[in-house]
């Protein structure tokens, strides 16, 4: 993927520009707003000096997709470690909680994800945010043995990634609710780890499955969680997500 940080300090100040608008252009418009005339006019640059920094319009989208979410995890706490069942399910369901607040941004990481063009670092950068919340509670579960015999973590951590975001497409399109969204892709990232799990793993899983499907106080409790620690990250934030 194309450095932000190589080449002059004039050509860093362009692209961090370009980046800036194309994040506000994407939370305004979606991902059909973007074009690269457009985004020229709106960062004072020529298009030719968008494709010498970038390459491409998917590589603007992927990174400006990539600053925004970087910018929103760094304001982020969570009292449970990340290690933890408990720590990985307050973070899934937190980012899943953010995407309802951006549906823009969700429509055009939908578009990037499925796309057969996407070069693969930047279905690396999309893979790692999909995965993120469950990578070292999982790598945790492997070392202790408690991934069942043939699972691969690398297919595991592909499997949730490919079901968020068909879930996120099927939300931004339309065939479901934003709470249904938010359950239908807990329940269906559990059942996959539900299968790839044994031991305490397996028995942590299962019982969050019961939890969620039965409507409980403690999926209730899971979504205020998640909203608190959403508006605390989004209230410290130096700058609006768009800026």
């Amino acid at each position: 993927m194309v450095s932000m940080v190589k080449g002059s300090e004039a050509m860093f100040d362009r692209r961090r520009r370009i980046i800036r608008e194309a994040r506000k252009i994407l939370s305004e418009e979606g991902p059909q707003g973007l074009n690269i005339r457009t985004l020229g006019k709106r960062a004072n640059v020529s298009t030719r000096t968008i494709y010498n920094a970038f390459g491409s319009k998917e590589t603007v989208i992927a990174l400006a997709i990539h600053s925004y979410f970087e910018k929103f995890i760094t304001g982020l706490r969570f009292d449970e470690d990340a290690y933890s069942f408990e720590g990985a399910l307050i973070r899934q369901v937190t980012s899943s909680s953010r995407d309802i607040d951006i549906p823009n941004y969700m429509l055009a990481i939908a578009d990037l994800y499925f796309s057969h063009t996407l070069h693969p670092d930047i279905r690396a950068v999309l893979h790692y945010f999909a995965t993120r919340p469950w990578i070292k509670w999982l790598k945790i579960t492997e070392k202790s043995k408690q991934l069942e015999q043939g699972i691969d973590l690398n297919d595991l951590l592909s499997d949730i990634s490919n079901i968020q975001y068909a879930r996120i497409n099927e939300w931004t399109s339309g065939m479901m609710s934003d709470v249904e969204f938010l359950r239908k892709t807990l329940i269906s990232v559990l059942t996959t780890l539900a299968g790839a799990t044994c031991g305490e793993a397996h028995d942590d899983v299962r019982r969050a499955m019961r939890e969620v499907t039965g409507n409980t106080a403690r999926w209730q409790e899971l979504l205020s969680q998640a909203r608190k620690c959403i508006d605390i990250a989004v209230d410290q934030a130096p700058a609006k997500a768009t800026a």
